[in-house]
């Protein structure tokens, strides 16, 4: 790292706006190893997020032996076979700019061989800000009593975003999902997740094998408004 701790790594030549413009949601990699201090670099960029009253809860599940993996791609390709069906989105939703299937399933399919999985937890011995937000189960596990807005990922989706763009930046492409809440328990025991801990979302890594072209996005006029809903944004010199 750069003297300046604040500083980007000292490898990393790609400016913010390139690493955001270019990063792409893979789901296919070579069954190739990260190095150690590239894994370093790109989970220490997490813990560098901005937190909901700098409470920082996220706990970082690093996962890079295989036969972890190859245990939770087992229950995810059984959640996958019965999930299709109840599927909201519309068909042209389903695939990217290119006509690529974003389902998930090409995910889970080589889910074994992605060479790192970061799972992200909430922790609430310091993600709690209030009074009375949760209840102890018997079990040990936490009943959520009281809503807070922004949820428990408003922290841990900051802290994603920073370890996929600091990979990006270092070469390393990923993929963001949240579906392993479809096995959640079965995923945390193989894991050794505490009961009282959250399992909210993952992060996939790895050197992409699948050729990815520019992502499809609706332009800004359309999405963004200007001084009040429904005025629309322009640029003013």
């Amino acid at each position: 790292m750069k003297t300046d701790l604040f500083a980007a790594p000292s490898d990393a030549s790609m400016t913010v706006f390139e690493a955001i413009y270019s990063l792409r949601a893979t789901r296919i990699y070579e069954d190739r190893p990260i190095p150690a201090d590239v894994i370093h670099q790109i989970v220490q960029a997490g813990t560098m997020a901005c937190s909901s009253g700098n409470t920082q809860p996220w706990e970082f599940v690093v996962v890079t032996e295989r036969d972890l993996k190859e245990r939770i791609k087992a229950h995810m390709v059984d959640a996958f076979s019965t999930i299709d069906a109840e599927r909201a989105q519309k068909p042209e939703q389903l695939v990217d700019g290119v006509g690529r299937p974003i389902t998930g399933h090409a995910a889970v399919e080589h889910l074994d061989t992605v060479p790192m999985m970061v799972v992200v937890c909430w922790n609430p011995e310091r993600g709690v800000r209030m009074k009375g937000e949760y209840e102890t189960n018997l079990d040990g596990t936490l009943r959520e009593t009281r809503v807070i807005p922004g949820g428990r990922g408003v922290s841990l989706f900051q802290a994603c975003q920073n370890m996929m763009l600091a990979g990006r930046a270092l070469g390393v492409s990923s993929l963001f999902t949240t579906f392993f809440f479809l096995r959640n328990d079965e995923i945390k025991a193989i894991l050794g997740i505490p009961p009282h801990i959250f399992m909210e979302c993952a992060v996939f890594f790895g050197y992409g094998e699948e050729k990815l072209g520019k992502p499809r996005r609706k332009p800004l006029a359309e999405v963004a408004h200007i001084n009040g809903w429904g005025n629309p944004y322009q640029i003013t010199n």
